[in-house]
């Protein structure tokens, strides 16, 4: 007869652990390969276990160092102290199905379905995803009257908080297409207010260009949101609103709404979280991640105490990171091209797998040729992700995928990320133009490189090699003061890497042949790069936390705004507004400004439209004031050359800097219908790195031309950008407006001056129907290439022993390569042709 040991047991002593170190030594049930907590694993259960009763608790580690166990291994703990119920949420469904296995081979027990009864009695962890638990019809429900009894929740691990900070993005905004019945009632509704601030961008909602956005200013949403909850709310349990209008409903009056040509967009001035008491009441809430370079998106989003997110958990050390090498080469080499690291990651391809991250579906096409798979579906990733981590694929594509996937060992042996991530949606278009090269874009620039140069290492002994391309990504990572604001392990990995393409320098071979072998050795474990790796990480510790105090005066400011405490809201916004300025973030001040007239509209309407002017004066992106903008002209207060001169020496500090950031304002010129602003504010900038004085007369009052240069002696080009045009003639309405942009500056200017229309498009061939104004020229396809092409060696030139700062010579460089004022326009734009009349 068996002897039955489990008559013996107390059946209850495990249940009495708590200590999360202790509670995994004593785990029965653990499958092999568990025998010991790793070094890292036990410092941050430890330090855990000395603040658990602070309810919010940031935990970083880097990728592979265990961060699953240690949330589940917190969670069942807090269930020991009868802190449940407990819930892991990670990003996506198969990183959740991920950790109900590490859970299984734990010995933990887990479900997936937040109704379960041994969950809700603290029996098992549920383990879900973000988007399960918010969004407007969630299980776990709503603190909005009619909707489900909230689940209580006591205990909560967010994995990948970077990823589900995206998600709860997502989730909290109403983006009404088009094709609904809603989107025009909501821009006829708005049309005078949406006319007011951008009348040229009214016109193209109305006929569809996909360049247009348009915000309706807060003084018209907050007067007549209203007469929106009328026009909505029929339509609440359609497919369209039935997720995100119940979490925004009755904050209309705290969101900022923009009108495109695809959708119309409702979006909070921060996400409603407040809205998911199984979230927002959770005694506990642990956030994991493994880079995270602005704390301060935790209480934006989440909420988060700024005191607690301030002091994370990190280990000793940060040394534990796998081993990556990271190349820009076109920061190596400016002569190589796009098609040559596309040929070198095909070649690779064939033995291992590639992976490419882009930001976008033109993006992707430029890889079509030497893709085997192309995704950007949550599905379809989920899907290739299990492909490449049980084989060979070759070479995938995933569009706008920075963050919340696992690529390890040889699911990615070489990552490629191609371009930072472009904004899609109207306000992130909106907020992007804003804030352009601001320090509070270029932090979050790095948080996604981070996170997408983390993708192909998920392990202390994986290795990849990693490429980064595009121009701003090359600029970005080549500026000096960048590495600083990253972490101290992915600083000295990218110290590395700079001391071997010195070496590459040295030897005299900069080649795309060159890199290729290098990184073969990194892809095929080449000892001495392991060495290497290893050594450059001896010592490497984790950053502090970094919460900004603007961003906590926002959560503030919307919290005490949605309760009705008005005028603490309108402190704490103006309040945001005054650290932005003490941070020296000029461009953010005045984005942050047109935030605190918004609240401080429904208090004082007079005193908004004060703020709003003076947020104006530090940044013109932001609303127009009620009363307009004062136009102001334009004068050249020195020669070319000088103001040539003054302006490359204030941007740049040496010459390799000038080529990257010439090249990056080059390529935003681009044949792109959605990108149509970039390339807007693109050709203002050429015109400043030639010795131009310039304005945005349409971006900044609301008539004239897109782009305007002085060149001197009252001369004057008037630009109208338009890249987004696919026809192959100019049709009249392009013609028309570029004749009212001519009248606007000689209304401006005076009768006598000099004035030279301009079209920037693909072709010049004007339609029959149209007349263009006297003297227009059209920098079509070829002259814009041969224009580009100039800049180029103007900067390459420049660059040499930083002639850039020598009037003389940059003179000289544009006189050789005909950049003049007096010769740019004949070598560079043709002669606009009327087609002609047809005579049938």
């Amino acid at each position: 007869m068996r002897f039955d040991f489990g008559r013996l047991s107390t059946g209850n002593a495990i249940n009495k652990i708590t200590d999360p170190a202790a509670l995994f030594d004593a785990l029965p049930n653990k499958a092999g390969g568990y025998g010991y907590l790793r070094a890292v694993q036990k410092t941050v259960l430890d330090a855990w276990s000395t603040v658990r009763d602070r309810r919010d608790v940031v935990i970083k580690t880097n990728t592979g160092g265990g961060k699953t166990v240690v949330g589940l291994l917190i969670l069942q703990c807090c269930l020991h102290e009868k802190k449940g119920p407990a819930l892991y949420l990670a990003p996506h469904p198969h990183l959740a199905a991920r950790v109900r296995d590490e859970a299984a081979r734990l010995g933990l027990a887990v479900v997936d379905d937040p109704e379960a009864v041994k969950f809700l009695s603290g029996e098992a962890i549920c383990v879900t995803t973000m988007n399960k638990l918010v969004n407007g019809r969630t299980r776990f429900g709503l603190s909005v009257p009619g909707r489900r009894q909230p689940i209580t929740v006591g205990s909560i691990v967010i994995d990948d908080a970077h990823a589900a900070l995206a998600s709860t993005e997502e989730k909290t905004r109403l983006h009404i297409p088009r094709s609904h019945p809603t989107y025009n009632q909501l821009v006829d509704l708005f049309t005078e207010e949406l006319k007011s601030q951008d009348l040229n961008g009214f016109l193209g909602i109305e006929t569809a260009d996909p360049s247009a956005v348009v915000p309706v200013p807060f003084w018209g949403w907050q007067d007549k949101h209203e007469t929106v909850m009328q026009i909505l709310h029929p339509h609440r349990d359609d497919s369209t609103l039935m997720w995100s209008w119940p979490l925004i409903a009755d904050i209309l009056p705290w969101c900022q709404a923009v009108a495109t040509a695809h959708q119309f967009e409702i979006v909070p001035l921060c996400p409603p979280i407040e809205k998911i008491p199984s979230f927002a009441e959770a005694k506990r809430r642990i956030y994991l991640t493994a880079t995270l370079a602005d704390d301060s998106v935790l209480v934006t989003h989440f909420d988060a105490d700024p005191e607690g997110v301030g002091k994370s958990i990190v280990p000793e050390s940060a040394a534990d990171l796998g081993d990556r090498l990271v190349l820009s080469p076109q920061e190596l080499n400016p002569d190589i091209d796009h098609e040559q690291v596309r040929a070198l990651a095909l070649q690779i391809a064939k033995t291992h797998n590639v992976v490419v991250l882009v930001p976008s579906h033109p993006k992707s096409r430029e890889w079509a040729a030497e893709a085997n798979l192309t995704i950007s579906t949550a599905d379809d990733i989920s899907a290739a992700v299990s492909r490449l981590t049980t084989g060979h694929v070759g070479l995938v594509v995933m569009i706008n995928q920075y963050d919340g996937i696992d690529l390890p060992d040889d699911a990615c042996r070489l990552l490629i990320i191609d371009s930072l991530p472009f904004a899609y949606t109207g306000v992130e278009r909106r907020e992007a133009t804003a804030l352009r090269d601001s320090e509070a874009m270029v932090t979050r620039q790095l948080q996604r490189l981070e996170q997408g140069m983390g993708r192909g290492v998920r392990s202390r002994d994986d290795r990849c090699a990693v490429l980064l391309l595009g121009s701003r990504l090359t600029q970005l990572i080549a500026r000096p003061e960048i590495a600083g604001r990253m972490s101290q392990a992915t600083r000295a990995q990218l110290d590395l890497s700079r001391q071997v393409a010195r070496q590459l320098e040295e030897d005299g071979d900069v080649t795309i042949n060159a890199i290729g072998g290098v990184m073969e050795q990194v892809i095929g474990n080449d000892p001495g790069f392991r060495a290497l790796t290893r050594e450059v990480l001896l010592g490497a510790t984790y950053s502090p936390a970094s919460v900004s105090a603007w961003d906590v005066h926002l959560r503030h400011a919307y919290n005490h705004a949605t309760q009705d405490r008005l005028s603490e809201a309108v402190i704490h916004a103006r309040k945001a507004v005054e650290e932005a300025h003490k941070a020296g973030d000029v461009a953010l001040a005045g984005w942050l400004g047109e935030t605190y007239a918004t609240y401080l509209h429904a208090v004082d309407t007079a005193g908004a439209q004060e703020a709003l002017s003076e947020a104006r004066k530090a940044n013109r992106a932001v609303l127009r004031p009620r009363g307009g903008v004062a136009f102001q002209r334009i004068e050249v207060p020195s020669s070319q050359a000088q103001q040539a001169v003054d302006f490359l020496t204030k941007r740049y500090d040496n010459g390799p800097q000038l080529i990257l950031g010439v090249t990056a304002v080059l390529d935003d010129i681009a044949w792109d219908n959605t990108r149509t602003a970039e390339a807007e504010a693109a050709l203002a900038e050429l015109g400043e790195h030639l010795g131009f004085t310039v304005q945005q007369p349409e971006r900044d009052f609301n008539s004239g031309p897109d782009v305007l240069w002085s060149m001197g002696g009252h001369r004057y080009v008037v630009i109208e950008a338009k890249t987004g045009a696919t026809a192959p003639k100019i049709w009249k309405d392009h013609i028309n407006q570029l004749s009212g942009s001519v009248n606007w500056c000689r209304s401006n200017y005076g009768g006598d001056a000099k004035i030279t229309p301009v079209l920037v498009h693909p072709s010049h061939v004007v339609d029959s129907a149209g007349t263009a104004p006297l003297g227009t020229r059209v920098v079509n396809r070829k002259k814009l290439k041969g224009l580009k092409d100039a800049v180029q060696k103007f900067a390459r030139a420049l660059a040499h022993e930083d002639r850039y700062r020598d009037p003389a010579a940059v003179e000289a460089q544009l006189a050789d390569l005909q950049l003049t004022a007096e010769t740019l326009l004949n070598a560079f734009a043709e002669t606009a042709y009327r087609e002609p009349a047809s005579t049938m």
